[in-house]
């Protein structure tokens, strides 16, 4: 196999073996960032749609799909995918219930070309936003804690 391997490299011109060096460095750093995560590109929808869905909750709001791309991306799940194969995945994954996403309100955030790339075409809608479906995060300082009413022994207290 490497001696295989060893006849395509040098069959290779300069600008290819350049580039073909450059994309093994990307995945081996991708690799290293995804610690152990495997790339979406390679789940099935049901579990492509559950690690999206899990990103989205660690957020404290709905997803842009464009700024969701790039997190995933830098987290190196979204190797050998890019962002049209990206919003087709995430469109089967609303259509099949998995996932569900929202077009953005007006007044929500700024229009932007962001928010244009965002756009995910479905039924004649146009689709920006992955929705949360986790509860709200905790405060930060904690709950407050309950009162405890003691009725009796602080009645008599107050009275006598």
């Amino acid at each position: 196999m490497f001696a295989a391997l060893d006849d395509v490299v040098e069959a290779l011109s300069p600008k290819a073996y350049a580039a073909a060096k450059d994309f093994a460095r990307k995945v081996h750093e991708d690799e290293k960032r995804r610690e152990g995560r495997p790339r979406l590109i390679t789940l099935p929808l049901d579990e492509f749609a559950a690690r999206v869905q899990t990103v989205v909750n660690e957020g404290s709001h709905d997803a842009l799909v464009v700024q969701l791309f790039r997190e995933l991306d830098d987290r190196g799940e979204a190797t050998g995918l890019g962002l049209p194969a990206f919003k087709a995945r995430l469109r089967a994954a609303h259509n099949a219930g998995l996932l569900a996403l929202r077009p953005r309100v007006t007044g929500e955030g700024p229009d932007s070309a962001m928010t244009a790339a965002s756009a995910v075409s479905h039924q004649a809608a146009k689709l920006h936003l992955v929705q949360r479906t986790a509860d709200p995060l905790p405060i930060p300082w904690g709950r407050p804690a309950l009162l405890v009413w003691h009725g009796r022994a602080t009645m008599a207290r107050a009275e006598g």
